[in-house]
């Protein structure tokens, strides 16, 4: 469990849980979290996918789900099946990271690289999301 020591509220649910974890005798690993992105940088990031989800759906594209044995359905895409399957596949063949959490700056560049190269060849402009267009789309983790 993660919890933000710099909220006053944050703090004392996790006061109450090292009391309880103390009163238990309870063996705990503590370490801390380091952010390896701002939010603004998150942000965009989340922002990009629902941007590519869009475009992919007024390309015609969709995604093909085969959870169902012997049945295929057919979705639009979202900003969540951007990430999990478009955005995190790159991810895995270029740098073999599972969590974008790990991605530095330049490897982030890279994998959008392929993605803007990929919807070029289509005729189709698509831009990392700048402080502006977040601001102008009021997005919000």
């Amino acid at each position: 469990m993660k919890y933000n020591l710099s909220l006053a509220s944050e703090k004392r649910r996790y006061d109450n849980k090292s009391d309880f974890f103390k009163s238990k005798g309870k063996t705990v690993d503590l370490k801390e979290v380091k952010q390896t992105r701002s939010n603004d940088q998150n942000s965009s990031l989340h922002l990009f996918f629902t941007m590519i989800s869009e475009q992919l759906n007024e390309l015609g594209m969709e995604y093909r789900f085969f959870g169902v044995t012997g049945v295929v359905i057919s979705l639009r895409y979202t900003d969540e099946l951007v990430k999990k399957f478009f955005w995190k596949e790159i991810q895995k063949a270029l740098f073999d990271f599972e969590s974008t959490t790990k991605l530095n700056t330049e490897q982030l560049n890279q994998i959008i690289d392929v993605i803007v190269k990929f919807f070029g060849d289509r005729g189709v402009v698509i831009e990392f999301p700048s402080k502006e267009s977040l601001d102008n789309n009021n997005f919000d983790n």
